[in-house]
């Protein structure tokens, strides 16, 4: 597919190195030479020194005739008047980041009064992200598909869970709490586990099931009944605006620490339920007085990786709490994965991971559309698919379909209902899937299929 990309910071970039991986044409415009030329020597696309809202420059770069367009540049006004012009001069589908909370709340009547075909705000996704981490304290990854209707957790085994040491197929579930086990990752490996599997110790096990079954699941395997009824904000950027509101819902008592006077009185305003106060995010001692030993969880949401970093070890070394860290850079995240109260989130994997799913149901529709993906590492992908009467696997038996190695079909969605399916089920029309595929770029669910 023909993608033009107006910036090239970190969303940007990110969106270079992917797009152009799954084999994109991928022109890239930059009014930063140097930024360019950079991205241009790493990756296979093509660079255009210019100014992504001129007409001239759109045109130059293809836009009058790419497949998607997508405006990622740090500024939401450029950001909406480049994808309207790319939209008027031919581009087949738009897409605009777009962060400010004004713009959000407006966001339907943007899209259809303007003609961009999909806004993506990252620090609203990304709040929505933590939000599911801190209902799950335990939990390294909290993701929802099917419409909010079903759940896939992961959570790290430890050696006096009941899980240690137990084969797959002697669990046993009552068919309205049933989740079924659909990834585990050993070290540096990832399976896709059949009912000989046995569980060990420091084993992470990605679970699917109903949010309810997930919740009991949880609840189940959860060793240290942590509950989390207040949270520490370190950081009081764009995330932490939308991340406020959502833990006032769920009666979350919340202080948020923020160097700039300006950000803090804007929270302030907006938010009078919450504490929030100016202060050095970095200033340890200052931490401290604040009480950062009596909360149940701390969000680290500066504006640095490295200070993030150093926070979180801090935090990690005098509480006990649940920790999640904001990172914009992936080298980093290892130093603070090893610690199993320790979670992380990525902006700019939320943005990719939405966009990606995006092109990959631009590109081939035969016989299904991609409503969900995400991406453990590179490793893994868990996609959902929305089944046409196209595709090859409509009403035949699972037993009949001969699959792709690493692949597992996890779950239907049908009538509302979920099912986890046997050999003797089969994938009807206007079904929703979701499956489990080890180092796999699908972009249609016939893709699973192997070819006679």
């Amino acid at each position: 597919m023909k993608i033009v990309i107006a910036g090239a910071g970190v969303v940007g970039e990110s969106l270079c190195s992917e797009l152009s991986a799954e084999g994109n044409d991928v022109i890239l415009i930059e009014k930063e030479e140097k930024v360019l030329n950079k991205l241009v020597e790493t990756y296979d696309i093509t660079g255009l020194v210019g100014n992504g809202e001129s007409y001239e420059t759109l045109l130059e770069a293809g836009a009058d005739s790419a497949d998607i367009f997508i405006a990622a540049t740090e500024s939401d006004e450029l950001n909406i008047i480049s994808s309207i012009i790319a939209k008027k001069i031919g581009s087949k589908f738009t897409i605009a980041r777009v962060r400010n909370p004004e713009y959000s709340s407006n966001m339907q009547f943007v899209r259809e009064g303007l003609g961009i075909s999909l806004m993506i705000n990252p620090e609203m996704e990304t709040a929505k992200s933590i939000a599911n981490k801190l209902m799950f304290p335990v939990a390294l990854s909290v993701e929802n598909f099917f419409g909010q209707k079903a759940s896939f957790i992961s959570i790290k085994i430890e050696k006096n869970s009941f899980l240690n040491g137990t084969q797959l197929k002697n669990l046993e579930f009552s068919t309205k709490d049933k989740v079924i086990i659909c990834a585990v990752r050993r070290d540096e490996n990832v399976f896709i586990p059949t009912g000989d599997f046995t569980i060990l110790e420091g084993d992470v096990v990605y679970v699917a099931g109903s949010i309810e079954a997930v919740h009991k699941f949880y609840d189940r395997i959860e060793q240290s009944n942590l509950k989390i009824g207040s949270t520490l904000l370190i950081g009081g950027g764009t995330i932490s605006h939308y991340l406020i509101g959502k833990l006032i819902e769920n009666k979350n008592k919340l202080k948020v620490i923020e160097n700039d006077r300006t950000r803090a009185e804007k929270l302030s305003e907006a938010y009078p339920k919450a504490i929030v106060i100016k202060g050095d995010e970095a200033d340890q001692e200052f931490l401290v007085q604040e009480g950062i030993n009596n909360y149940d969880a701390t969000v680290i949401l500066t504006d640095s990786d490295e200070e993030n970093v150093v926070i979180s070890m801090f935090v990690n070394s005098i509480t006990n709490s649940k920790l999640i860290t904001k990172m914009n850079r992936t080298l980093l995240l290892p130093i603070l994965e090893n610690n199993t109260r320790t979670s992380t989130v990525v902006p700019k994997k939320v943005i990719s991971d939405m966009i990606i799913r995006v092109v990959r149901s631009k590109t081939d529709m035969r016989g299904s559309t991609m409503s969900f993906l995400y991406r453990l590492e590179n490793q893994v992908e868990f996609i959902t698919f929305e089944i046409n009467e196209n595709s090859a696997a409509v009403n035949v038996p699972l037993k009949d379909l001969k699959l792709k190695k690493g692949i597992l079909i996890v779950s239907i969605l049908r009538d509302n209902k979920m099912i986890f399916p046997g050999g003797n089920d089969a994938i009807k029309n206007n079904d929703s899937v979701m499956i489990v595929a080890i180092a796999s770029s699908i972009e249609d669910f016939d893709d699973i299929l192997v070819k006679l």
